[in-house]
C-alpha cells in the first residue's frame, strides 16, 4: 500500500515530476525530479544534471535549494522527489545536509515508477547533521 496524500501535496508532486522530465542524465539514465515547498508556500523545482566528470553533477535537491535561495528563500516545510526508480529514493548524504543547514525538520515524501510512496522526516534521515560551533561555544 501507498502512503495517501492529500491534495495540497499535488502542485509540488507535479513540479517534481515536471523537473524530472527536464533531467539531464545521459550517463546514469537515473532522471531525479524535486519540488520544495518554502514555509510561504512558494515552490522551487529541480533535477539532476550530470557531467562526464562525474564529481560535478549536481542532484535535483540542491538545483531546487539553489534556485530557491536566489530567490531569497530560506525556510522550507516540504520536499517531493520522484526518480526514475521502482522503489522511492532518499536524497543522498550530501544533498541532506544542504536541506537541513535551512530545515532539518524537512518534510520529505518521495515516489517511485511504480506509485509506491514514503513519508521521512530529515532529522530522522540525518540526526547527527554538520554544525559549525556557534560563536558562544555552544552547538550551532
Amino acid at each position: 500500500m501507498t502512503l495517501e496524500l492529500d491534495d495540497t501535496w499535488e502542485p509540488l508532486r507535479e513540479a517534481a515530476f515536471a523537473a524530472r522530465s527536464a533531467a539531464h542524465a545521459p550517463y546514469s539514465s537515473f532522471r531525479v525530479g524535486a519540488a520544495l515547498e518554502t514555509t510561504d508556500g512558494r515552490r522551487y523545482a529541480g533535477c539532476n544534471i550530470e557531467n562526464a566528470s562525474y564529481p560535478v553533477t549536481i542532484c535535483a535537491e540542491r538545483v531546487a535549494l539553489g534556485s530557491a535561495v536566489v530567490d531569497g528563500a530560506t525556510g522550507f516545510q516540504r520536499l517531493f522527489l520522484c526518480a526514475d526508480s521502482p522503489v522511492p529514493a532518499p536524497p543522498c548524504g550530501m544533498c541532506r545536509q544542504a536541506l537541513a543547514e535551512f530545515a532539518p525538520d524537512l518534510l520529505i515524501v518521495s515516489e517511485g515508477t511504480s506509485g509506491t510512496r514514503v513519508e521521512w522526516r530529515l532529522s530522522d534521515l540525518l540526526p547527527a547533521m554538520f554544525r559549525l560551533p556557534s560563536s558562544d561555544g555552544g552547538a550551532g
